[in-house]
C-alpha cells in the first residue's frame, strides 16, 4: 500500500518519542448490526414538550463498499430528522452519535428536535431527544451539535446556536445557553446566524469535571467543576496591520479542538490557533507563516495525543506539531480531499476519515492511502464524516446518512515461552 511521510525525519523521530502506552485492548470483538427500534414519542429530555421522533425505518440505503481489512461492512442506523453530525467513543461497547436540529446539510433544509443514539458494541438503541424542537413559534433548534463522552459515561453536547447538554447518553439536561462572549465587530465574512451552515461548534471532555468549547466565530469556552467560566473572543484585525484584533474570527463550516487534560486544549478556527494552558486561553501565531493569512488553509479537526504532540487536517493535507509551537508546513496526504476529521488515541496511531467516507491511518512514521470503509453520504451530504477511536485497536466512522462501519485491530498471534529448566 503506498504511504506518504507525514513530516521530516525530526517530526517522525518526535511521534515515536512520544508514542504513548496507555491504549487499552479492547473487550470482546463486537458484532455490528442494525436493529429497527420501536421509537417512542415521549422525549427522555428534562421539561421537554412531546416530540415525534423519526420514523423507525431508516432513510437511507446503504451503497456496497468492498470490506477493508479490519473493517466490518458499511451498515446503517436510525438517522434523524436533520443527519448525524458528531461521533464519540469511549470503548468498543460505548459510542454516541448526535444530530438533528437544523443543520442545513439536507437538501431540504431538515429542521427538528436535537437527537442522540447509543451503540452498546452490537445494536443502536432508540433516539433519545436532548433539544426538543418547539411546538409553536420561531425554531430555536440545535445546530450542527458536537458531542464528547469520557468514563462515566459522561457526555456534553455542544452546538452552533450556543447551547450545551450534558447526559450519560440517554438522560439530557435542559439545554442550556452559554453566555456572552466579550463583543467584537463583525467579521464581514460572516454571514450571521440563521445562514446555511454559519454556526458550528466543537467540544472536547478529557475528564467529567472539565470541558472546552470553541464556535466558528472565535469564542472559547470552559468547564470546570460544574461551572462554565467567563467565555473569551478571539479576532482578527479589521485593518491589516493593527495591533489588537478588532474584528470577530469567522470560520466557515467546522472547528476543531483536543483537550490532552484540565490544563492543556488546542482549538483550530480556520487558520487560527488558540491554547488553554488551565488558567486561560491564549492566541498563538498563525502557523501556516508561509501563506498570507487571507490564503492559509482552513482547517477542520485536530486531535492531540499529547500535550505537545497534535495533528490538523485541512482540505487534504495534514499539519503537525511536535513541540511548542511549531507547526510544519501542509502536506497532502489525501489525493480525494475533503478531509473531516481526526482521532489519535496515541502518538503512534491516527485515524482520519474524509468526506468521501474514506479513512487514512498513521502509524507513527507514514500515512496509508485512503480506503473506502463507508459510503459517501447521499441525503445529508453537508454533514461531516464522524470517526471516533478511543484506544488503537477500536474506531469507528460515521457517515451523515448513519451509514457506519467499526474497525477491530487483529489480535496478534501468541509468542511462543520456551520452558525454563527447572
Amino acid at each position: 500500500m503506498a504511504t506518504r511521510r507525514l513530516t521530516p525525519a525530526l517530526l517522525c523521530a518526535g511521534l515515536l518519542i512520544a508514542a504513548a502506552a496507555c491504549s487499552t485492548r479492547p473487550s470482546v470483538a463486537p458484532t455490528a448490526a442494525h436493529r429497527v427500534a420501536t421509537l417512542s414519542t415521549s422525549p427522555t429530555t428534562s421539561a421537554a414538550p412531546t416530540t415525534t421522533l423519526p420514523s423507525a425505518t431508516p432513510t437511507t440505503v446503504v451503497a456496497p463498499v468492498a470490506k477493508s481489512p479490519g473493517w466490518t461492512g458499511s451498515l446503517t442506523s436510525l438517522p434523524p430528522g436533520g443527519g448525524f453530525t458528531t461521533l464519540s467513543c469511549i470503548s468498543d461497547t460505548f459510542c454516541i452519535a448526535a444530530g438533528g436540529g437544523a443543520n442545513s446539510a439536507d437538501s431540504s433544509g431538515t429542521t427538528g428536535s436535537g437527537i442522540t443514539v447509543s451503540w452498546d458494541g452490537a445494536a443502536w438503541s432508540e433516539p433519545s431527544v436532548y433539544f426538543p424542537a418547539p411546538a409553536v413559534g420561531p425554531a430555536t433548534v440545535p445546530i450542527l451539535p458536537s458531542i464528547a463522552c469520557t468514563g462515566g459515561p459522561f457526555c456534553v453536547i455542544a452546538d452552533g446556536s450556543g447551547h450545551t447538554s450534558t447526559g450519560d447518553g440517554t438522560n439530557w439536561s435542559a439545554p442550556v445557553g452559554l453566555g456572552a462572549a466579550p463583543p467584537l465587530a463583525a467579521d464581514p465574512s460572516d454571514p450571521g446566524p440563521g445562514r446555511p451552515g454559519s454556526r458550528s461548534a466543537a467540544v472536547s471532555c478529557p475528564t467529567h469535571t472539565f470541558c472546552a468549547v470553541v464556535d466558528n466565530t472565535g469564542h472559547a469556552y470552559t468547564f470546570q467543576n460544574g461551572t462554565w467560566l467567563a467565555p473569551r473572543s478571539f479576532g482578527v484585525p479589521a485593518v491589516s496591520g493593527a495591533a489588537a484584533p478588532t474584528t470577530s474570527l469567522y470560520q466557515a463550516g467546522s472547528v476543531g479542538l483536543w483537550c490532552t487534560s484540565d490544563a492543556s486544549c488546542t482549538a483550530v478556527v480556520g487558520a487560527w490557533v488558540l491554547d488553554w494552558d488551565g488558567t486561560t486561553w491564549t492566541e498563538e501565531p498563525t502557523p501556516w507563516t508561509t501563506a498570507p493569512v487571507a490564503v492559509a488553509p482552513q482547517a477542520s479537526a485536530i486531535a492531540c495525543p499529547t500535550a505537545t504532540l497534535c495533528a490538523i487536517i485541512q482540505g487534504a493535507a495534514v499539519s503537525a506539531r511536535v513541540t511548542g509551537k511549531t507547526w510544519s508546513a501542509p502536506e497532502t496526504v489525501d489525493p480525494q480531499g475533503g478531509l473531516d476529521s481526526i482521532s489519535c488515541p496515541t502518538a503512534t496511531f491516527c485515524l482520519a476519515a474524509d468526506i468521501h467516507g474514506s479513512v487514512l491511518t498513521w502509524n507513527g512514521a507514514t500515512w496509508s492511502a485512503p480506503q473506502q470503509v463507508v459510503p459517501a453520504a447521499t441525503e445529508y451530504t453537508g454533514d461531516p464524516t464522524s470517526v471516533s477511536c478511543p484506544n488503537d485497536r477500536f474506531c469507528m466512522v460515521m457517515n451523515g446518512d448513519g451509514d457506519y462501519a467499526t474497525f477491530i485491530a487483529p489480535t496478534p498471534p501468541a509468542t511462543a515461552v520456551a520452558p525454563t529448566t527447572p
